[in-house]
């Protein structure tokens, strides 16, 4: 095969698609994931050289984690399904001084303190694979969780935080537009989580009820109400923590009551139902006892996701179907909620390395902007190029001394 230095531009990619399976392998394996990520776009053999990477490490989320050291939170990745390994990927050195308030759909959001003392924080978006940045507006410092709708670049693209009052404690929800100029407060009494689902935004309370806000054009909002999971007399005594999960086919709650710490956890998974006419249609949360083979990774300031037909693919793979996964206790242990069994347990084989852990969803359907966006990791990506044009080169000579 003759280097790819001569001949037509379809001549050349066709050199660069047939190079060597094994010699592709042997010179991608050591690289970061991130680069596996971006060079798995060029072509179908180069995707296919790096599947037995990349599909591993997708298969489950990641995690997202910090040693909170005091010059600098070196923000890392890890793997959930085989024990917490390090995926060699980090986060841009100028966001590890930042705090990072929320991870969604495959972005983080971090919060950058102002230069002038009594303003609200900078804010700023990033894809941690591609290394891409949006600016947003300043938001409150006292961020819980933020989440977007779809990606920055998308013209519906949303985002929300829940936030909290300094004075008294009081939570409320904030939605920013780019097409709009200001930001949105939304007043829903003890929200406590938010989720976008199909352009909607859904606020949790702690009475566990439900209020889905929807937005027109003119950026207002209208309000639909889904009555309270519990009746009055079931409500479990304790302290609560509730989670919504989207899917496809619909919006779940992950609700539970600690009683005698995380052991003593009881936990119960609702799914919010449709019925009527179009028009009049009336929503509830339904108690369900199986998740339909899914399963739900859910965190703090995470997206709750579910991932269908999680399937192990080796002894070592401690994520299963129909189970919810969850980080709790002061040692940022994972632990499982196995709804077949209707018991929580800790997860054994699983060391973290990290004193912050919290889910990352890599959203990687779409990875064309990855060779428009230069990588963070760019300078790892040109050496595998030149490595490859040097071994194609190699190879060749040898061949033609040979004859």
């Amino acid at each position: 095969m003759a280097p790819p230095l001569a001949g037509d531009e379809e001549d050349e990619k066709a050199r660069w698609c047939g190079l060597n399976m094994d010699v592709m392998e042997m010179i991608l394996k050591p690289l970061p994931i991130a680069d596996h990520i971006s060079v798995s776009v060029v072509c179908k053999s180069w995707r296919l050289a790096t599947s037995d990477i990349i599909l591993p490490a997708l298969r489950a989320p990641w995690l997202l984690g910090s040693h909170m050291d005091s010059a600098s939170l070196n923000w890392g990745f890890y793997t959930s399904s085989n024990g917490g390994r390090s995926l060699g990927l980090e986060i841009p050195r100028e966001f590890r001084s930042q705090w990072c308030c929320g991870s969604s759909k495959g972005w983080l959001m971090h919060l950058r303190q102002p230069r002038r003392r009594f303003r609200e924080y900078e804010a700023r978006l990033l894809n941690p694979i591609t290394g891409a940045t949006v600016e947003l507006p300043s938001f409150p410092p006292t961020i819980i969780k933020s989440i977007i709708s779809t990606s920055p670049f998308a013209t519906d693209f949303m985002l929300a935080a829940l936030c909290f009052e300094l004075t008294n404690f009081d939570k409320y929800v904030i939605v920013y537009q780019p097409r709009h100029p200001r930001c949105k407060k939304i007043l829903v009494d003890d929200a406590i989580d938010i989720m976008f689902h199909h352009g909607r935004l859904y606020v949790l309370t702690d009475s566990a009820e439900i209020w889905v806000c929807m937005f027109d054009p003119r950026w207002k909002v209208s309000f639909q109400y889904i009555p309270t999971l519990y009746e009055e007399e079931d409500r479990h005594p304790g302290s609560y923590w509730g989670k919504l999960v989207g899917c496809n086919d619909g919006v779940f709650v992950v609700y539970c009551s600690v009683t005698t710490g995380v052991e003593g956890q009881q936990l119960k998974v609702f799914k919010v139902k449709e019925w009527g006419l179009r028009g009049r249609r009336r929503r509830r949360a339904v108690e369900v006892n199986s998740l339909g083979g899914r399963t739900f990774f859910i965190g703090p300031f995470s997206d709750g996701v579910a991932i269908s037909k999680m399937k192990s693919s080796s002894k070592l793979d401690i994520i299963k179907p129909d189970h919810i996964y969850y980080l709790a206790g002061s040692e940022y242990s994972l632990w499982a909620h196995c709804m077949q069994k209707g018991r929580s347990f800790r997860v054994e084989g699983f060391k973290p390395v990290d004193h912050i852990l919290e889910w990352f969803i890599p959203d990687l359907e779409d990875r064309s902007s990855l060779m428009i966006v230069t990588p963070t990791h760019s300078r790892s990506l040109l050496l595998t190029i030149i490595i490859v044009v040097f071994a194609v080169t190699v190879r060749c000579m040898l061949g033609w001394l040979s004859i």
